[in-house]
């Protein structure tokens, strides 16, 4: 009788728990979900602190940066971008003389050989366009008194700009060939009247060809041929790189006068940066934009009043790179 009321508990006991083992089970899901999404969202986390971390480190990477009137480059960026350093200090301004000319061989670069006897020729050993040293062979003779064979050499190491006659024809009067050595020219420029008292042998002058700058002095003044109204100012100058051939038309400019000054700067050194003539100088790594006082000029050099010192190192070539830089910094400021 005991066993009959005692299963009846236990369905009653297992009917009330099971209810609240559900709820539980439930509550432990909810619970191992809130830890995972805890997970997930930390990386989410640092990805929104990546752009402000990105933005640091670009920062740290910026190889020039404008203030003001001043350009911070790193040294790579100037050596890339062949931004040139002089040293300000004194100098000289010259005033020129502007004359015109033309290239012409010195008298003793030029040989025209001829044969020693008549007769007749054996054999040649050159042909125009040819270089020859000094002492070589040009050609072989054969007399027509003697019936002996002569050689004819090279007078000077020159190139064969000419040649008159073949194997197997007889020598004439006429030069069989003509050597020009081109190493060496003169340029021969028209002083005119009013030019002619500024104008003398020692002077400086600076050759133009085909926009390459040859130093170099006057050594000579004579008159001209023919009646000529002008003297020829003859200037000798060296063809190294075989670039200039006689006949070739040049200006040039004369040195009239040097006046010394305290201070000066290559004239490619100047910018106008806002209706102000500044120099950009240097101090480490920084380019400032320095305003100055401008003096006489003579084109290639500026005197410096005011604004700049001796000593101090200010940008030559490429200059106009830091006013873009300022330019753009400016601009971007503006906006």
């Amino acid at each position: 009788m005991k066993s009959q009321h005692t299963l009846p508990c236990i369905i009653l006991c297992l009917s009330l728990l099971c209810p609240l083992l559900v709820q539980a089970q439930h509550s432990h899901g909810e619970g191992g979900h809130s830890h995972a999404d805890n997970r997930q969202t930390a990386p989410d986390s640092h990805a929104d602190d990546s752009p402000s971390r990105g933005h640091d480190q670009d920062d740290h990477d910026v190889e020039a940066h404008s203030d003001g009137d001043s350009v911070s480059l790193t040294p790579d960026i100037v050596r890339e971008s062949g931004i040139a350093i002089r040293i300000a200090g004194p100098g000289s301004i010259e005033r020129h003389i502007s004359v015109y000319g033309r290239l012409v061989t010195p008298p003793d670069q030029v040989a025209q050989t001829r044969a020693r006897f008549p007769g007749l020729i054996r054999d040649i050993r050159v042909n125009v366009g040819d270089a020859v040293e000094r002492n070589q062979l040009l050609a072989v003779i054969e007399s027509n008194e003697s019936l002996n064979s002569y050689e004819l050499r090279a007078p000077i190491a020159a190139v064969v700009q000419a040649r008159n006659g073949s194997i197997g024809e007889l020598t004439g009067d006429a030069p069989l060939f003509t050597l020009v050595d081109s190493s060496k020219l003169w340029a021969e420029l028209k002083i005119f009247p009013s030019q002619r008292f500024e104008v003398a042998p020692g002077q400086d002058v600076h050759v133009n060809h085909t926009g390459h700058i040859h130093d170099s002095t006057i050594a000579s003044v004579t008159p001209a041929t023919e009646g000529q109204p002008y003297v020829l100012a003859r200037v000798k100058l060296t063809n190294s790189l075989g670039d200039m051939a006689p006949g070739d038309m040049v200006s040039a400019q004369i040195d009239a006068e040097k006046v010394s000054v305290a201070l000066v700067v290559e004239s490619a050194a100047l910018q106008t940066l806002e209706d102000r003539q500044v120099v950009f100088v240097q101090d480490g790594d920084v380019f400032t934009a320095r305003e100055v006082d401008a003096g006489r000029s003579d084109g290639r050099f500026t005197e410096i009043t005011a604004g700049l010192a001796q000593g101090e190192n200010y940008v030559v070539e490429n200059s106009y790179l830091l006013k873009a830089e300022l330019l753009k910094s400016g601009a971007e400021h503006a906006h």
